[in-house]
């Protein structure tokens, strides 16, 4: 399936900054600007910024760092502060940078550091305040403050040319993607991993080398660093996703939406932005408990028409939330000045 997005005429409109932390290519806050970025060619000026070194792999795609002292900032237009992980030299730059829209997207559950920022965002330019994008209802909810809900923009194409049905006669593989950090995993994932291995489940996890010190040696558990493998190929080797994080409640969780455009079944906990979207039973499975977690994978396993079905439901939710309709109607808040 090809996804070509839509047509506009160009409009003249002053810059748009997208400003990030552009120095790991894993994270998904960051991830999402150069998509956009893409989207907007032919509509808006559109020019990236790092409040750090950026990783190479976003110099590539254009990401300039901000260098205050050369006069290298952004300047006027529209500024889209990329989280509130964005705050390197902030006092140095922003108040030069003039702009007439500031615009804070909130996408890391950090309250205390919301509120702080938006003060700071009004201080440092004169009393503008900041709109505010939700990557989800929870997180708004959250913080009691109003705003537009937009969920994380993802580029879908290379996750949706994934066959919902995988091939048979291989070992039922569970697995996931993310960050290689041990906050990104539950403190419950080691030995849930290793039950399901010891019952012959093949376990395949890239950006979880972290977690060696409890699975390393542990036959049918395959530790990957994040990179390894590109994810759209990745999920093409997996059955079902399973996904859960530690320390934090995933704000959204692109990730969970990428493994259901490539037409995997996912079984997720229920702490996560990404399950008030997920219709339990028909386009994914959400759990409290690990119990429950173990009993949905094993109903998954011994299902192959139930993840045949629900894997194509997940698709279509992943295209509804996300597909070219979904980006385009994001792409209306940045089209107007």
């Amino acid at each position: 399936m090809t996804v070509n997005m839509p047509a506009a005429p160009l409009q003249s409109l002053p810059p748009l900054h997208l400003v990030g932390r552009f120095d790991d290519p894993y994270t998904g806050a960051e991830r999402e600007l150069p998509d956009l970025a893409r989207c907007l060619e032919g509509r808006r000026r559109t020019l990236m910024w790092s409040d750090v070194a950026p990783h190479p792999h976003y110099v590539r795609q254009g990401v300039r760092q901000i260098v205050p002292f050369r006069g290298q900032i952004p300047r006027g237009g529209m500024v889209l502060m990329g989280g509130v992980h964005v705050f390197t030299g902030l006092d140095l730059w922003l108040k030069h940078a003039k702009p007439e829209r500031l615009v804070l997207r909130y996408n890391l559950a950090k309250h205390s550091t919301l509120y702080s920022m938006i003060g700071r965002l009004k201080e440092l330019t004169g009393g503008l305040e900041p709109e505010l994008l939700f990557v989800s209802r929870a997180l708004q909810l959250g913080v009691g403050l109003p705003g537009t809900i937009e969920r994380s923009l993802i580029r879908l194409e290379p996750y949706l040319a994934t066959p919902v049905e995988r091939p048979a006669g291989r070992s039922f593989t569970i697995g996931r993607a993310s960050r290689d950090t041990v906050n990104k995993h539950h403190p419950d994932d080691a030995a849930l991993y290793r039950q399901l291995a010891a019952r012959g489940y093949r376990i395949r996890l890239m950006g979880a080398t972290c977690l060696k010190p409890w699975l390393g040696d542990v036959p049918g558990i395959e530790l990957l660093p994040a990179g390894a493998e590109e994810v759209c190929d990745f999920y093409s080797t997996l059955d079902m996703m399973f996904y859960r994080t530690g320390g934090f409640a995933e704000a959204y969780g692109r990730v969970v939406f990428e493994a259901m455009a490539s037409g995997l079944p996912v079984v997720a906990a229920t702490r996560g932005g990404y399950a008030e979207c997920i219709a339990h039973g028909e386009d994914g499975f959400l759990f409290d408990a690990q119990e429950q977690a173990i009993n949905l994978v094993e109903h998954l396993a011994a299902n192959p028409a139930i993840r045949q079905r629900v894997g194509e439901a997940a698709r279509r939710k992943a295209v509804q939330l996300h597909g070219p309709e979904a980006i385009e109607t994001q792409l209306q808040f940045f089209l107007r000045e």
